[in-house]
């Protein structure tokens, strides 16, 4: 390995590609100038302060930060109902959304309260499908790898094929951890 691409691999064992869309590309490039600011160091500030405090969710009138924090453990309490009214064309807008993405409409107002409040993500029926889909083809994918490395005799071949194999694992365990977090209604701690 040269020294150029072990750098450039360094290099890249660090870096986050973001794709904003142009209009906030934009509109995060002018934030930037106008505060005289570069936009990737501002972001990777934005960043470590995000790890370093959290986020705020809002901030009360005294001025004090509320913050909230996802607990370990499922919420197994009973459940606190409230009544909620919406103007008609947010309920318009609400039915629609929760509609097309496979959420009755009481699911999809608790899976939006619960993505705001614990940043995480709450899947539809259609994602959950997806998702379970792809899972299932990567772990038949990571199988068929398995038996391809053991039927090779190429050191390296079978090197790059274990590999290949642990990633697809990997993929796999990831996208179940986040179906059942998407799935658990996580205890908030305020």
């Amino acid at each position: 390995m040269t020294n150029e691409s072990a750098t450039s691999s360094t290099r890249a064992a660090g870096l986050v590609t973001v794709q904003l869309g142009p209009d906030l590309k934009r509109e995060w490039v002018q934030w930037c100038a106008d505060r005289s600011l570069v936009p990737g160091k501002a972001l990777r500030s934005l960043v470590e302060r995000a790890l370093a405090d959290g986020l705020e969710l809002a901030t009360s009138r005294s001025g004090e930060a509320v913050r909230v924090v996802v607990a370990k453990q499922p919420d197994r309490g009973p459940k606190v109902g409230r009544e909620v009214y919406f103007t008609p064309s947010e309920n318009a807008a609400i039915e629609a959304v929760a509609k097309a993405q496979g959420f009755a409409f009481q699911e999809w107002v608790v899976a939006a309260v619960r993505a705001a409040l614990a940043k995480a993500p709450s899947y539809g029926q259609a994602e959950l499908e997806a998702l379970t889909q792809s899972n299932a083809h990567m772990a038949q994918v990571a199988v068929d790898l398995a038996a391809l490395r053991r039927q090779e005799s190429a050191g390296e071949i079978a090197e790059a094929l274990g590999q290949l194999e642990g990633e697809i694992r990997q993929h796999v365990e990831n996208v179940s951890a986040a179906m059942a977090q998407g799935a658990q209604r996580w205890q908030l701690k305020v």
